[in-house]
């Protein structure tokens, strides 16, 4: 007995026949993906063509291989729900407050030490309502700059999953109730497979660059204003230091030089520099090679199936950095290895190769990993 999903599929194959040299479908999960060269009609009247399939409830994407113009079709499954706005909206200002509180949060005891003088009549003591402004101001640029990042690297792979013609959805922002950092993050799903190793290493790739992009320069700009402090102050005032990678070590002597004995850099120090150096951190926690993280992504479309060899690798290394730098990376390791799965899923046409353009940004990705990698994240914690 046909259902409505089967007789909106027939139709939706009837539609797009015509638009097709010769397509094959691939279901996934009760959605159906049209693929195939698109046909000389198509090619004629892309412009008419691209305007209709923008009507259809599915989604849909022209790509170019060794010559030949591809037209990729996504239906979704009847049970798929459609974009919440209003959960999207809820969650991201949800994470706009407690990213503010965060970024103020590291200020509240010089803040109370203030006000305690200002109430008390202390000389050169400060009005309390400019300090609740300067308390406002630390948390609202921390909070800004950190979403920045946050959303720049979701959509970066939102933007390049729909040109592939995935079903994905806008990016979900993840509110932490709690300080330091005032948010879990940021996801997007994707609700399609990945077609070739090509597409996987675009959008496994589109995250990082576009975070970086938009981190970078908040970190150095948030160096630019910082200066050092004692270290006895950051031990008995924050209780924990903050781990250098060899790009945000070369960025501090750069742009701030180097200590005097006793001294140290301090990153809750100023908003933005605490911003950069976490969304640094993201970035490099993303490019781990392990299972479906970008960095699995990104290795999977380098070396196909051999990914998990790299993957089981790393996380022996991560095991041994657990014993001798930061014993966080042995959370790390159980939580990848066992809810993650550290080989990555194949992808629908695997011997698509990677052009050498592709192979170059690859292995430079790599590179970067390496360079952003901090052994120690955060010393004095665990």
């Amino acid at each position: 007995m046909a259902t409505a999903h089967t007789d909106t599929l027939d139709r939706a194959e009837q539609m797009l026949q015509p638009l097709f040299a010769g397509y094959q479908g691939l279901e996934f999960g009760g959605g159906v993906i049209f693929r195939g060269p698109a046909s000389d009609y198509c090619l004629e009247h892309r412009g008419e063509v691209e305007t209709g399939l923008r009507r259809l409830p599915g989604a849909h994407a022209f790509e170019t291989l060794d010559g030949h113009v591809f037209l990729t079709y996504t239906i979704p499954a009847p049970h798929v729900k459609p974009v919440n706005r209003k959960l999207h909206a809820a969650l991201l200002l949800a994470t706009v407050l407690t990213t503010l509180v965060a970024g103020a949060n590291w200020r509240f005891d010089q803040f109370l030490a203030q006000v305690v003088a200002s109430v008390g009549g202390a000389e050169g003591s400060v009005p309390i309502g400019q300090l609740l402004g300067e308390l406002v101001q630390q948390g609202g640029l921390f909070a800004m700059a950190l979403l920045l990042i946050l959303g720049s690297h979701e959509c970066g792979h939102y933007v390049m999953a729909r040109r592939y013609g995935m079903l994905v959805t806008p990016p979900f922002f993840l509110p932490a109730p709690i300080p330091p950092v005032g948010t879990f993050g940021a996801l997007i799903k994707i609700r399609s497979p990945m077609m070739h190793r090509r597409a996987l290493l675009d959008i496994g790739l589109a995250g990082p660059v576009a975070g970086v992009i938009v981190a970078l320069p908040i970190l150095i700009y948030g160096l630019s204003q910082s200066t050092f402090v004692l270290e006895e102050y950051v031990q008995r005032s924050v209780g924990v230091e903050f781990g250098h990678s060899l790009l945000t070590w070369g960025l501090a002597k750069v742009f701030m030089g180097t200590p005097e004995p006793g001294y140290t850099l301090n990153w809750l120090a100023h908003p933005l520099a605490w911003a950069g150096w976490l969304g640094l951190l993201v970035t490099m926690l993303n490019l781990i090679p392990v299972g479906q993280l970008d960095g699995g992504h990104v290795a999977y479309a380098l070396v196909g199936r051999r990914q998990r060899l790299v993957a089981w690798f790393f996380l022996g290394v991560l095991l041994a950095l657990a014993r001798t730098q930061w014993p966080g990376w042995a959370v790390w390791v159980v939580v990848m290895s066992l809810l993650m799965r550290p080989a990555h899923p194949p992808v629908v046409l695997d011997d698509v190769p990677l052009d050498r353009k592709r192979q170059i940004i690859g292995w430079g990705a790599m590179v970067f990993f390496l360079l952003v990698f901090m052994p120690a994240p955060v010393v004095g914690l665990m």
